[in-house]
């Protein structure tokens, strides 16, 4: 399944690249968001599990890691893909084992500049795609396919050539997100 997800990624940004090689206005991106949805679904899924089962669990994850590539359609319109990547564990009371949650999401995504000054911009993303999740716990192990997206309202940007930015939202990437992108 991952070799499949990063087959399509690769595919999309082969494309992407061939399709925007007369604007040299392309960029990659890497982030790291905290509090994505994945998380926000498992821990609801804790809570329901505590009311049902009375066991107490605990939710432990680290965030979701993103890389990025857009390019630049028309004016400050941007369109792209993004890889992401986050997990978490379960760990539940009076149990022998954990429940490890992983997520592969692959998230077409439209961008918009709509400020745009010296150095500093500022935009909005928002994105759609799939997620690959896959559940152990013990010697089980389950998958499935869910929907993946992102809404981010408010993104400001640093830089010129090699900037900084963090933007705020909801959604796979997480709720604030913060990052570096390199643009040829």
């Amino acid at each position: 399944m991952i070799r499949k997800l990063l087959l399509v990624a690769v595919a999309l940004l082969f494309a992407a690249t061939t399709f925007a090689q007369g604007s040299r206005r392309q960029e990659i991106s890497l982030s790291y968001g905290v509090a994505p949805v994945t998380d926000w679904i498992d821990s609801y899924s804790d809570l329901l599990t505590g009311a049902v089962l009375g066991s107490d669990t605990k939710l432990s994850g680290w965030g979701a890691i993103s890389l990025g590539y857009n390019f630049r359609l028309i004016g400050g319109l941007r369109l792209g893909a993004q890889v992401i990547y986050s997990s978490n564990t379960q760990q539940i009371k009076d149990s022998k084992s954990d429940l490890k949650n992983r997520y592969w999401s692959v998230m077409p995504n439209v961008k918009w500049n709509w400020l745009n000054l010296k150095i500093v911009s500022i935009y909005a993303r928002v994105g759609a795609g799939v997620t690959f999740a896959k559940g152990e716990y013990g010697a089980r192990s389950e998958s499935s396919t869910q929907f993946a997206f992102q809404v981010s309202p408010i993104g400001v940007e640093v830089g010129g050539r090699l900037a900084a930015y963090a933007e705020a939202g909801i959604g796979t990437s997480g709720s604030l997100t913060a990052g570096i992108r390199y643009r040829f």
